[in-house]
């Protein structure tokens, strides 16, 4: 039994759903999409600590999984690099220092 306070195996979780989500978008949109949703809410449940760039993994509004040229668009603007989803339109932004962009 895993105990509430355990957010490392929550994490795992996290992990594993999202790469089975990613894998499988190609042969299986629905158990894709089932494995993004799963592991959205066990980030918005246990209150994971997510760095920048995993959340940005699932959009917010639609709960499915994004993917470079496949399901999102990420272009890099001045100060910040735009995700925008293909399946709701919705936009997040990401600052960044202007030396990453080099």
């Amino acid at each position: 039994m895993i105990k509430r306070k355990d957010k490392a195996a929550f994490k795992r979780d996290f992990d594993f759903l999202v790469k089975g989500a990613k894998e499988l978008y190609d042969s299986d949109r629905g158990r894709s999409e089932r494995y993004a949703y799963i592991a959205y809410k066990i980030y918005l449940s246990k209150k994971l600590e997510l760095s920048k760039q995993e959340k940005v993994l699932i959009c917010k509004r639609c709960n499915k999984i994004l993917i470079s040229g496949k399901t999102a668009v990420v272009r890099l603007r001045k100060k910040a690099i735009i995700y925008k989803c293909l399946n709701c339109g919705n936009v997040r932004k990401l600052g960044y220092d202007k030396s990453i962009r080099r």
